[in-house]
C-alpha cells in the first residue's frame, strides 16, 4: 500500500493510499479534540458532539447522512478518546468519492438543531447508563477519577448533569475552538484510480482556520491512592497504574517493552503465576496506554474474592523476582517479534491500516511515530528494559479494586494497604540499576477457491491470497451442542479450550512461548454443530507452527492439571453469566425458541455437567470424534496448494476414512406467544421480541437477512424512531440467529428501567406495520445493494475468508453457499419478499423483559 500526505488546495491536511485491486474503501477524518480539552462545565461535550454531527447538514438533513451510506453498503461511525475525536465511512469502491464528499459535508455543515438535541441528550445518558451497568468500563472510571488528575480525571461520555443540561451554543463553542485546520487530518484509502476527482471533492470543502489544541501534561496524582467499590459482579478486578513517560522520551520504548514483557499473553510471567499455575485468577494482563503528552501503565486481574491475599502476594512475589533477577531475554525477543508481526497483520485490513496512520498523526502529529516507536523498539537492549521495569515499579503505584456486594470493604481495604506496604519495601530495594490426481471442485464465484476430497469424510478447504505473507489455518469436526446431553453439556466446550494446553507431553508453556516467539496464535473454538481449532500466523514460521497445529488437534494431552483450571474457569463463567441481564434474557429465548433441543442448552454447559465430565470422558469424544467424524481443513494464505498439501500430509496420512452421512436435523417444537419476566437490578432493562424461523438453507431467511439489513444502521426506520425520536435506548438492533439445525429472529432493546413500556410499545408497533404494510419497492431495491456493498466491505482478511466458506461446507450447504444465498436475494421478486415475510411476521411472537420493573402480560 504506497501512501503520499500532502495540504491540499483548502488547506486541509491529507493522506492518500493507494491499495490498487482491492474492492472497498475507507474515508476517515480526525480531529485533536477529545475530552481532555474539556472543563467542569462541558465535561462529555466532545462525545456528545461526535453524536451531533450525524443529526444531518441542509443537504443531508435528520438520518439522511446514514441512510445514503448504508443505502450503498457503506459503514458510518466515529468514536471519542481523550484526545482526539475520528469519523469514518467504509464503502465499496465504487462508492469512494462519494464517501468522501458525504464525510466532509457532515462535518463542515452541521446544523445542530434544537429539536435533535433534545432526545440525544437521552440517547446518550443511556450509553452513559449503560457504562455504569458495565463492570469493566465502570472500574476504569473509578480508577481514573480516583488516580488520574486534570481534565483526564473524568469520564469521557460526561457526567448525568452536563449530559441532561448540553446546548448548541456549547456545541458551537467546543467546534469553533478545536474543529479547525490546525487540527483536522483527513484519510483516504482505496484504490485511488481517481485521485485527482477525490482531491477535487475534497478542494470543494472548507474547514475554517484556527489554533492547534493545547493539551495539558497527562500525571497521575503524586501520592499513591487506593480506591475500593463494590458492584454487582461475582468475581473481583484489581487495577494497577502506574505513570508512564511521554511517547516521545527516551524511556517510553523500553517502558513498553518491560510492562508488556512482564503480563501481556499467556505465556507472560504474571499470566502463568496468577492463571496458570494455580488457577488463583481468571485472567490478567499488562498493558500502556499513551496520551500526547504522558502515559500510564496498567496492570489488571479478575478473580474469585476468596483468592484476592493470594492474588496479591503473589503479585508481590511476581514484581520482586522479576525487578530483581530481570525478565528472559527470550520474552524480551518475543514481545518485540509480536510489535513487527503486528504491523504486517494491520496491512490485512484496508481500514487497520488506515487507523493505525491516522490515529499516529492524531495522536504523536506524524503518521510515521508508531512504525518508528516499533523499528526503536527492535534495536532496543534486553538490558535497557531490565532497567526500565524497575523504574516503573519505583514510581507511585495507584490501585483500585471492585468487589462483589457482599464482600466486606474493610478487609478488602486492609489487604491492599498490606499489598501496598509490600510494593513500598521492594521499591526501597530498587535502584535505577501434488495435486492433479486428486477430487478437486473450484469456487463457481472466487477463482482462488478449492475444495479437495483428500478421502472419505477427510476434505481440505484451500484459497490463495498472495496480497500479505500471512495464513489461517483451521480444522473443524462435526460434533458441538447438537451431541450432547444435558449430562455432557459443555464437553466439546472443554475439549476446545483443551486442545491447545499440550501434545505428546510437550509442556503447555513451551508451546505458548513458542507460539507468541513467532507471534502467531493458536486456539480452541466450539459451536452448535461443530468445534475444532484456528491458527493465525506468518507465512514464513510455517513450518514450526504446522505440527504443533497438527499436534494439538490429533494428540492432545488434555493434563489433569488443565482439565482441573479450565473446568473451574467454566463454573465461574456460569456463575458470572447469572448476574449478567443480557445473558439470562437470551438464555430464556433459547429456551423458548429451541424448546427441547440442544440448542436450549448452555454453550459451556451447567454446573452438575461441568463437575461430572472426566478427562477419560473428554479423551474417548474428541478420539471417536477423530475416527469417525467428518473433518473439514480449511487454509487461507499465500502458499501454494502444493505447498499446503505437502506440509498437512502427515495430518492427513494419520487421519483413517470414515463414513460420510447425510446432515440430519433434530425435530423440535418451539414455544410460540410466551411471555417471560426475569426480575434484575440495574439501570438498564433488557427486551427481546422474537419468532422461531427455519434452519440454514430456508428460504425465509434470505427475506430475514434482507428485513434485517433494513432494520439495522443509523437510518433505519428502529434506530430513528426508537432512538432518535423517542430516545428510549442507547442499543437497539435486530437479532437474525440462523443455525443448520434452527432460528429464530426478533428485536433486542436495552431500554432504561423507567422506558419499558414505551419500549415494548414501539418495538411491537414497528413490527405490526412491517406485517401489515411491508416495505415499498424502492426501500426493497435499496437493501439489496446494501447486501451487495456490506459484502464487498466486510470480508477482507483471511479469517473472514474461511468463515464465509467453511461451515456451510462442512454442513453440506456448498462451497458456494454464501453467494448463492446473495444470488438468490438479487434475483427475489418484491412480490415474492412480501408474501415470505408476512408468513414470519404473522406468526405469535414471544417476549422476554429482564430488569428492574416487571411489566404487564402483553
Amino acid at each position: 500500500m504506497k501512501h503520499h500526505q500532502t495540504t491540499l488546495a483548502n488547506g486541509l491536511q491529507t493522506l492518500f493510499i493507494d491499495s490498487p485491486g482491492y474492492t472497498s474503501g475507507t474515508v476517515q477524518i480526525w480531529f485533536r479534540a477529545g475530552s481532555a480539552l474539556e472543563n467542569k462545565e462541558n465535561q462529555g461535550i466532545a462525545h456528545f458532539l461526535e453524536h451531533m454531527f450525524f443529526k444531518g447538514t441542509k443537504k443531508r438533513p435528520g438520518a439522511a447522512i446514514a441512510h445514503e451510506v448504508e443505502s450503498f453498503g457503506g459503514e458510518l461511525n466515529a468514536f471519542t478518546s481523550f484526545d482526539y475525536t475520528c469519523y469514518y465511512i467504509n464503502s465499496p469502491k465504487t462508492h469512494l468519492n462519494t464517501s468522501v464528499e458525504i464525510l466532509l459535508d457532515m462535518v463542515s455543515n452541521p446544523m445542530f438543531l434544537q429539536e435533535d438535541l433534545e432526545p440525544e441528550r437521552d440517547v446518550v445518558f443511556e450509553e452513559f447508563r449503560r457504562s455504569i451497568d458495565t463492570p469493566g468500563q465502570f472500574a476504569f472510571n473509578k480508577l481514573q477519577k480516583s488516580a488520574f488528575s486534570g481534565s483526564y480525571s473524568h469520564m469521557i461520555l460526561g457526567n448525568e448533569k452536563t449530559i441532561k443540561n448540553f446546548t448548541r451554543e456549547q456545541l458551537f463553542d467546543f467546534r469553533s475552538n478545536y474543529y479547525n485546520l490546525a487540527n483536522a487530518f483527513l484519510v483516504v484509502s482505496g484504490d485511488l484510480k481517481e485521485k485527482k476527482k477525490l482531491q477535487k471533492t475534497i478542494e470543494s470543502f472548507k474547514l475554517p482556520e484556527g489554533k492547534s489544541s493545547s493539551f495539558p501534561k497527562f500525571n497521575l496524582k503524586k501520592k499513591t491512592t487506593i480506591d475500593i467499590h463494590q458492584k454487582d459482579v461475582v468475581m473481583g478486578q484489581l487495577s494497577l497504574a502506574i505513570q508512564a513517560p511521554s511517547i516521545k522520551h527516551k524511556d517510553a520504548i523500553s517502558e513498553d517493552l518491560a510492562f508488556t514483557c512482564l503480563g501481556h499473553g499467556e505465556s507472560s510471567k504474571l499470566y502463568k503465576s496468577l492463571v496458570l499455575e494455580n488457577t488463583l485468577a481468571n485472567n490478567c494482563g499488562c498493558s500502556t496506554m499513551f496520551m500526547v503528552d504522558g502515559g500510564v501503565h496498567f496492570l489488571k486481574a479478575n478473580f474469585p474474592m476468596e483468592n484476592l491475599n493470594k492474588v496479591l502476594n503473589r503479585l508481590t512475589d511476581v514484581i520482586k523476582s522479576t525487578t530483581k533477577n530481570g525478565l528472559e531475554k527470550d520474552d524480551i525477543h518475543k514481545v518485540k517479534n509480536q510489535y513487527v508481526a503486528s504491523k504486517i497483520y494491520e496491512m490485512e485490513s484496508l481500514e487497520s491500516f488506515a487507523f493505525s496512520l491516522g490515529h499516529s498523526y492524531a495522536q504523536n502529529g506524524d503518521i510515521n511515530a508508531e512504525e518508528e516507536f516499533i523499528d526503536k523498539a527492535r534495536k532496543t537492549s534486553s538490558s535497557a528494559v531490565n532497567m526500565s521495569l524497575r523504574k516503573i515499579f519505583s514510581k507511585n503505584v495507584h490501585l483500585s479494586l471492585q468487589i462483589p456486594r457482599s464482600s466486606d470493604i474493610s478487609t478488602s481495604r486492609e489487604h491492599l494497604k498490606k499489598f501496598a506496604t509490600n510494593i513500598e519495601k521492594i521499591q526501597k530495594g530498587l535502584e535505577q540499576k501434488s495435486t492433479k490426481a486428486l477430487d478437486i471442485k473450484k469456487s463457481k464465484h472466487d477463482p482462488q477457491v478449492r475444495y479437495i476430497k483428500i478421502k472419505k469424510g477427510v476434505s481440505l478447504l484451500y484459497r490463495q491470497n498472495t496480497m500479505n505473507p500471512t495464513f489461517a489455518l483451521q480444522a473443524y469436526i462435526k460434533g458441538g451442542l447438537t451431541e450432547e446431553t444435558e449430562i455432557s453439556a459443555g464437553s466439546h466446550h472443554l475439549i476446545s479450550s483443551l486442545l491447545t494446553k499440550g501434545f505428546d507431553k510437550r509442556n503447555y508453556n513451551d508451546i505458548k512461548t513458542q507460539l507468541d516467539t513467532l507471534t502467531s496464535s493458536l486456539s480452541g473454538f466450539s459451536g452448535k454443530n461443530a468445534y475444532g481449532m484456528m491458527m493465525h500466523g506468518l507465512t514464513e514460521h510455517m513450518s514450526k507452527l504446522v505440527p504443533m497445529f497438527e499436534g494439538s488437534i490429533l494428540r492432545p494431552d488434555f493434563p489433569s492439571k488443565f482439565i482441573k483450571h479450565e473446568k473451574e474457569i467454566t463454573l465461574r463463567a456460569i456463575q458470572n453469566q447469572q448476574e449478567d441481564p443480557v445473558r439470562m434474557c437470551f438464555k430464556n429465548v433459547a429456551d423458548i425458541l429451541f424448546n427441547g433441543h440442544p440448542y436450549a442448552m448452555n454453550l459451556i454447559g451447567n454446573k452438575v455437567s461441568i463437575k461430572k465430565i472426566s478427562k477419560k470422558s473428554l479423551s474417548e469424544l474428541h478420539h471417536s470424534n477423530l475416527k469417525k467424524k467428518e473433518i473439514l481443513f480449511t487454509y487461507c494464505g499465500d502458499l501454494e496448494l502444493d505447498e499446503i498439501l505437502n506440509y498437512l500430509k502427515p495430518t492427513f496420512d494419520s487421519l483413517k476414512a470414515r463414513t460420510e452421512k447425510k446432515v440430519s436435523k433434530k425435530k423440535y417444537k418451539p414455544l410460540t406467544g410466551e411471555y417471560r419476566y426475569i426480575p434484575f437490578d440495574r439501570e438498564q432493562t433488557h427486551i427481546f421480541h422474537g419468532v422461531p424461523v427455519g434452519s440454514l438453507g430456508n428460504k425465509e431467511n434470505l427475506v430475514l437477512k434482507m428485513i434485517t439489513t433494513h432494520l439495522s444502521g443509523q437510518s433505519s426506520e428502529l434506530f430513528v424512531e426508537v432512538r432518535d425520536r423517542q430516545g428510549l435506548c442507547y442499543t437497539a438492533q435486530p437479532v437474525h440467529f440462523m443455525a443448520l439445525e434452527g432460528g429464530y429472529w426478533g428485536i433486542y432493546m436495552a431500554s432504561g428501567y423507567d422506558k419499558v413500556t414505551k419500549a415494548i410499545e414501539a418495538i411491537k408497533s414497528i413490527i405490526a406495520n412491517i406485517a401489515q404494510n411491508g416495505i415499498s419497492r424502492k426501500e426493497f431495491q435499496r437493501i439489496k445493494e446494501m447486501i451487495e456493498g456490506q459484502n464487498q466491505v466486510n470480508i477482507q482478511t483471511n479469517e473472514d475468508y474461511a468463515g464465509i466458506y467453511s461451515v456451510p461446507t462442512l454442513q453440506g450447504q456448498g462451497l458456494d453457499y454464501f453467494y448463492k444465498t446473495n444470488e438468490q436475494i438479487s434475483k427475489m421478486s418484491y412480490e415474492d419478499f412480501l408474501k415470505d415475510l408476512r408468513k414470519v411476521f404473522n406468526r405469535k411472537w414471544s417476549s422476554v423483559i429482564v430488569g428492574r420493573n416487571e411489566t404487564t402480560k402483553p
